[in-house]
């Protein structure tokens, strides 16, 4: 009796899943096809190619290769067979499915067209309350679109009576907030209107007394120019008297000299230390003024924000350098 051989792991698994009769003829084959294949391979292992010079072991090692190959050329169009077979089979089966499925699916088409139209009329009344109470809450939705933005879930479904109420209550939240975004516009533009009118007083102010201080400090070079002209005159006659009075009185010379000089020094320090006195109280006058112009500058302020680009930041820069172009203007007064 033939030993049946044993089918490898990856076969033995795929034929658990098919019918015995497809796992016997499976068997059958293969058994077929080894039939001998041990006999091959033992003659096989027994060649032994001693060098290259063992001519007869390399012959014989070549013959079983071809020998193998046939035998292995053949088995695949056993198995190539087989498979034609079973594709051949699937391929039948697989349009006959098709064929089941869009019949089934033409029965079903025709059958659920009959329930549309049966299911349409039958929900007359559910369709005709639902059109209406669309209707109701479209109209709503445009009564509500008037005063806010708000999901039609939280009043679609409201009586007339509390839709009513609702509705009311926005319209009087929408119209109290367009009224206080009107005051609070007329109120800035006043504010600003009133700023800018604030800020013209004090720009033609400032320009008068710039105009005023320009004004004084001419006087006072102008002053000065003339003290310092009466100064030479009363010093090139007091010269000249001086010579004249050395050419008649040569010998009282050096004492008339020395009293004359006592009494010019004298008088030029007197007049000098007048005209340090009155230059002191002149700048004296002014200061108020450059301190009220600084005071003034100082509470110049520019409003917090908290965007910050490279605009914000050109903006403050240009504020603080008008605060000090400020400065420096008051300090030239």
């Amino acid at each position: 009796m033939t030993q049946l051989i044993t089918l490898p792991l990856e076969v033995s698994q795929l034929a658990s899943k098919v019918t015995e009769k497809k796992q016997a003829e499976v068997q059958s084959v293969l058994q077929q096809i080894f039939t001998g294949t041990d006999d091959w391979e033992k003659q096989v292992d027994a060649i032994k190619v001693k060098d290259i010079n063992d001519k007869m072991s390399i012959e014989l090692a070549e013959v079983a290769r071809k020998n193998s190959k046939q035998a292995r050329l053949s088995a695949e169009k056993i198995f190539d067979a087989k498979r034609e077979e079973v594709q051949n089979l699937k391929s039948e089966f697989d349009l006959e499915d098709k064929l089941w499925l869009k019949a089934k699916q033409v029965m079903q088409i025709k059958f659920k067209a009959i329930e549309d139209k049966a299911e349409w009329k039958a929900n007359f009344v559910k369709r005709f309350e639902a059109e209406q109470k669309e209707l109701r809450t479209q109209k709503r939705i445009n009564e509500v679109s008037k005063y806010a933005e708000i999901n039609r879930i939280e009043f679609e479904n409201m009586s007339d009576e509390s839709f009513e109420s609702f509705l009311n209550g926005l319209k009087f939240t929408y119209e109290a907030k367009i009224e206080a975004e009107r005051k609070a516009e007329e109120d800035r533009i006043a504010k600003e209107k009133a700023d800018a009118e604030a800020r013209e007083q004090q720009r033609l102010e400032n320009e008068k007394l710039k105009a005023e201080a320009e004004k004084r400090e001419k006087e006072i070079k102008a002053e000065r120019a003339k003290a310092k002209a009466e100064s030479d005159r009363i010093e090139a006659e007091n010269k000249a008297k001086l010579k004249a009075e050395q050419d008649a009185k040569a010998k009282l010379q050096s004492e008339l000299q020395a009293k004359k000089d006592a009494e010019i020094k004298a008088e030029n320090e007197r007049k000098e230390l007048e005209l340090k006195a009155k230059l002191k109280a002149e700048q004296d006058a002014k200061l108020p003024i450059q301190n009220q112009l600084n005071i003034w500058v100082e509470s110049f302020e520019i409003a917090e924000i908290k965007i910050e680009n490279k605009t914000s930041q050109e903006i403050k820069l240009k504020f603080n350098a008008f605060k000090k172009w400020a400065k420096n203007e008051i300090k030239n007064l």
